[in-house]
């Protein structure tokens, strides 16, 4: 006998958003179809439209960027790369730029460090307005962007994938994620608090995760809910994830309410880094302390921070690792650790 179908349910059957889809050259096509529904089935923009650039700084220019095109190999020829050496790129997340602020920060103790080819990646175009969805929506073809930057310098310039690192902060995570989707045999991407609203409860294939490279390490400082006033993702999403101080609110952040929503959502970043994006934020400030740091960020091996904070696990016998430039990728696991409340954040033992 066949039942009669609910006119409820045939009308959602009806009336269900169909499938769409939008194709680039170079890059290829991109369907909201599931799971990359997550963005609440926006579609990404053009390249032009996110007009992504590749800014390289080497010991040779440390100040001044030479712009890389990944159509243009004469770009690339032209400029101080050198593929025998190490290769970091850094991208940042929604309402930010890699042209001022923690990227070139970064970039500065990356060369401080060592010699090697430091490109930050610039998608702000890509975030401007309101609407993060379209920005979420848009990590896609930025990684797939950066994907086509790296074949060139593989293929044109023999650069060994094992030694090119990504770090993304935020959306930027995930677009390293893409990035390693889209060109595989990366050797390291780690994400500083990848972005949790449209990526937690989603597929693997939307976000960071464990395929994405030979290595990942997370940092987790914001994983809560939106509705906590907190932007990261809680969830373990790599080889080796970091919870400094729980992987929530972080000390000497503080979180105020609807102001600072309506700050974030307006895109007014530097209105809020002091508050409700302070926790999201230190990620980066952990990351980029630890590159040349004495300190070693020691993080021990543990089931919770609830474990960890009782004191169940203040031994290096089941394991422990170090958070940041220095992570160790024999060591996996969840891993826990506390830091101070303003620089240097390291706790030395």
């Amino acid at each position: 006998m066949i039942k009669k179908i609910p006119w409820y349910f045939l009308g959602w059957w009806i009336f269900k958003p169909k499938p769409k889809q939008v194709c680039y050259p170079n890059i290829g096509c991109f369907s909201n179809a599931e799971p990359f529904n997550n963005a609440k089935r926006t579609l990404p923009q053009s390249p032009s439209t996110i007009d992504t650039t590749f800014n390289l700084y080497t010991r040779q220019n440390t100040d001044t960027a030479q712009i890389l095109n990944p159509y243009d190999t004469n770009t690339v020829s032209s400029s101080h790369f050198d593929s025998s050496l190490p290769t970091v790129f850094i991208t940042h997340g929604f309402q930010d730029t890699a042209k001022s602020g923690w990227p070139l920060e970064m970039k500065d103790a990356l060369l401080q460090n060592g010699d090697m080819n430091v490109i930050a990646v610039d998608w702000s175009k890509g975030t401007q307005g309101r609407i993060y969805r379209q920005s979420a929506a848009n990590t896609r073809v930025v990684g797939a962007t950066i994907g086509n930057m790296i074949k060139v310098l593989r293929d044109s310039f023999s650069l060994p994938l094992g030694q090119v690192h990504l770090i993304g902060h935020s959306l930027g995570a995930h677009i390293m994620g893409y990035t390693g989707d889209w060109v595989r045999g990366i050797g390291r991407i780690t994400g500083l608090d990848p972005a949790g609203l449209y990526f937690e409860r989603y597929d693997t294939k939307v976000r960071l995760d464990t395929s994405d490279a030979n290595f990942i390490d997370v940092i987790h400082t914001d994983g809560a809910s939106l509705a906590e006033m907190a932007f990261g993702i809680r969830i373990p999403n790599g080889h080796v994830d970091f919870y400094p101080n729980g992987g929530t609110r972080q000390p000497g952040c503080k979180r105020s309410l609807w102001s600072n929503i309506l700050n974030f959502f307006q895109g007014k970043m530097g209105k809020i880094s002091s508050s409700i994006a302070c926790s999201h934020m230190r990620a980066i400030d952990f990351f980029t302390e630890s590159i040349n740091s004495s300190c070693e960020f020691k993080a021990y091996l543990c089931t919770s921070y609830l474990d960890f904070y009782s004191g169940k696990c203040k031994s290096c016998a089941n394991g422990c690792n170090r958070m940041g430039f220095y992570a160790d990728k024999n060591v996996h696991g969840k891993f826990y650790l506390k830091t101070n409340a303003a620089p240097p954040f390291c706790k030395r033992d």
